[in-house]
């Protein structure tokens, strides 16, 4: 009995080590999407050094940082990866200052044949507004407008809706270049 168990257990962090990677290969493939994107638009952009993304920053270009945000799936069990809903991260997994109220000027979020350029204040600002960070749900798929924190995580997180970034002053920049 205790041999099923320690199989069962090895096998779920196989999975998470797995879903782990691609979820990395795929954020590290889209940085490199968005890179060829940005020196269409400013051929002095760099790329962030891995302990400038620490302060969640990919770009450096003239006019301004920019961390690039890929599709998410609402929850765990879900297949596959969504544009409608967009999550936001108050604080990160070791409750330290998310990304939503870090030092980067321009959040990009993926969608499917494009990307909207938003200023991390701009969002913020609204996110405060629309989101009730104190009425806290337990599950993700109940957690838009709402306070949400991963099981086993200090993380802080909340979703708000893709139409929500639409009506902030934006850019849309196509994956097929300018």
């Amino acid at each position: 009995m205790r041999n099923d168990c320690s199989h069962r257990c090895y096998e779920w962090w196989q999975m998470r080590a797995r879903d782990f990677k691609q979820s990395w290969d795929r954020g590290q493939k889209l940085e490199e999407q968005f890179y060829e994107l940005v020196k269409l638009r400013d051929p002095n952009a760099r790329k962030a050094t891995p302990k400038e993304q620490y302060k969640h920053i990919d770009f450096f270009t003239d006019f301004g940082t920019i961390d690039v945000k890929s599709k998410k799936r609402i929850g765990r069990a879900d297949v596959d990866e969504q544009e409608t809903i967009v999550w936001l991260e108050y604080k990160n997994v070791q409750g330290r200052d998310g990304w939503l109220v870090s030092c980067v000027d321009i959040l990009a979020f993926e969608r499917d044949d494009d990307f909207i350029l938003v200023k991390r204040k701009d969002l913020l600002a609204m996110a405060n507004k629309k989101c009730d960070l104190t009425d806290m749900v337990t599950k993700s798929s109940d957690a838009l407008y709402k306070g949400y924190t991963r099981k086993g995580r200090e993380d802080l997180i909340t979703q708000v809706k893709m139409i929500d970034l639409i009506n902030l002053n934006n850019r849309v920049w196509s994956k097929n270049g300018i």
